[in-house]
């Protein structure tokens, strides 16, 4: 079984040949949390980013992200769709 981290990469590795910004980021902190975790952080919509994922993973379900939070620009005058971390 592949774990979380493989998992994301490999889902961020498809989301960016379909011409999404994506990476897998081990040591996101949510905010109000104490401990990381690791997050997928893309612009692509919910339902795109669950078909990567049950394309790159033979259990895809347990690998599902179910939280996420939107992710500030570090740029602000940059062009592109809002970012989310998904975990």
């Amino acid at each position: 079984m592949e774990t979380w981290l493989e998992v994301f990469q490999n889902a961020a590795g498809l989301l960016s040949r379909m011409g999404f910004s994506a990476i897998a980021e081990p040591s996101f902190t949510p905010v109000g949390q104490t401990r990381p975790v690791i997050a997928l952080v893309t612009d692509a919509s919910p339902i795109i980013i669950g078909h990567q994922i049950s394309q790159v993973d033979t259990d895809p379900e347990p690998h599902l992200p179910q939280s996420s939070f939107k992710i500030r620009k570090t740029k602000q005058w940059e062009p592109g769709d809002p970012k989310f971390a998904w975990w």
